[in-house]
């Protein structure tokens, strides 16, 4: 318990400290309450899983929460505003998660809801294509009460349980094969049928959306969780061609993907115009050097475009300089492995693919938007998990911590459980 405690003390600790040295401008009273509001849930989380006994992975969610505090002090940092309304959406995450985390008994019943968590992810996309309204160039958003939502963050959860539903059932069939084509065996069509149609309706309506970003990431999802849960390369090189043809019917049609893609090989040619977002982004990280500038010190948060969602490593890289960058990269590489840990550990098949295709969401997002910022991609305009500034992100990766988490503390238990039988035969 005190480990525990501590630790979360250590992180709420530097990010006052990080508050401290910052100027919180006119909303400093609310801005106060948030914080103190934050501070308590996260110590009284610590001493609620102390309560209830939680057994599970012990580093992920501190992990987690290090990397919110950060996003916290500089979305302050860029925009206080913008900073006020994410307390709110990290206080309320946080709930969320805890309810997942102990309401949510048995996550293997997630398993009985492979079509209908199939049907919510296209449904989701259809009402957004219709409904939504565009912003960045992308119709991803749909206004409800007032409030700005993007469906397709939720679309990653439903679409989530979907495979992993799909994949437990199918496994030997996807890895053996059916049908003999030539050298190949693969499964027939009434086995790969439903991973065809989910992927073709999934990918097609985020296309019409044009929102390639997003698009990226499933198809990133699709293609990894498939390989992962049956070790065949094929399906590997099967998925190299047609990202190859997507890709490039998507830059003949969307003319704001040639832009992206004309950007990205060469930002230079116009740097006060289309190549402006990149070029500030990369004299931000670039004016870092190792130590960073200071918190508070760089420009980057004045000077980069969408600093607050699509940049935040940006300007995290350019106060923190380059070892600041380095140690957000491993925070985030210790979720991921810890996400695969806790696959490699679940005793059931499905919590297995489930806590590795959260692994591989994770860090397949990660990977494609600091690409992005540092010009090794083309922009995608996705945010980055846990810091960039979005509800519908932090809510829906809150979801996704718990689900997490539950499979890792049921396994743990379930662990003590068979200890405890094994000494009882044993007497």
């Amino acid at each position: 318990m005190i480990h525990r405690f501590v630790s979360r003390l250590i992180i709420i600790g530097m990010m006052w400290l990080g508050f401290g040295l910052l100027k919180w401008g006119g909303e400093k009273n609310q801005l106060l309450w948030q914080t103190i509001m934050f501070t308590a849930i996260v110590l009284l989380g610590s001493l609620l899983e102390e309560v209830l006994n939680y057994q599970g992975d012990p580093y992920v969610l501190p992990v987690v929460q290090a990397i919110m505090a950060l996003g916290l002090v500089f979305l302050v940092r860029i925009s206080p505003e913008s900073a006020l309304r994410q307390f709110w959406w990290a206080n309320i995450g946080h709930l969320i998660f805890y309810s997942v985390l102990w309401v949510m008994r048995d996550y293997r019943r997630l398993s009985r809801f492979r079509y209908l968590w199939g049907l919510l992810a296209v449904a989701l996309l259809l009402i957004t294509l219709v409904f939504g309204f565009a912003a960045g160039g992308a119709t991803s958003w749909l206004r409800i009460a007032g409030v700005g939502v993007e469906p397709e963050e939720f679309v990653k959860l439903a679409l989530l349980l979907f495979m992993a539903t799909y994949l437990e059932q199918n496994e030997e069939l996807l890895r053996v094969g059916t049908v003999q084509w030539g050298k190949f065996s693969l499964p027939d069509w009434r086995t790969l049928g439903p991973f065809l149609v989910m992927a073709a309706f999934s990918l097609g309506l985020l296309g019409a959306q044009k929102s390639l970003g997003t698009a990226l990431v499933f198809y990133a999802l699709f293609v990894f969780m498939i390989y992962i849960v049956t070790e065949r390369a094929l399906y590997l090189m099967i998925s190299a061609p047609i990202f190859l043809v997507v890709g490039s019917a998507g830059y003949l049609l969307f003319r704001h993907v040639r832009v992206r893609v004309l950007v990205w090989l060469n930002p230079w040619q116009d740097p006060t115009g289309m190549g402006y977002q990149i070029a500030q982004s990369l004299f931000a990280i670039s004016g870092g050097k190792i130590l960073g500038t200071g918190l508070g010190n760089g420009i980057g948060a004045a000077t980069v475009p969408a600093a607050s969602t699509d940049f935040i490593f940006s300007v995290i890289a350019e106060e923190l300089g380059f070892a600041g960058a380095m140690a957000v990269l491993v925070l985030f590489l210790i979720v991921v492995m810890r996400a695969f840990s806790i696959s490699l550990k679940a005793k059931d098949r499905f919590g297995q693919i489930l806590a590795a295709g959260i692994g591989i969401l994770l860090g397949t997002e990660t990977l494609i938007i600091l690409a992005g910022v540092t010009k090794l991609l083309p922009l995608t305009g996705i945010p980055l998990p846990w810091v960039s500034y979005g509800g519908s992100s932090l809510l829906v990766h809150f979801i996704l911590l718990g689900v997490l988490l539950n499979i890792s503390n049921a396994t743990a238990v379930g662990s003590q459980r068979s200890k405890a039988r094994g000494r009882e035969y044993a007497t």
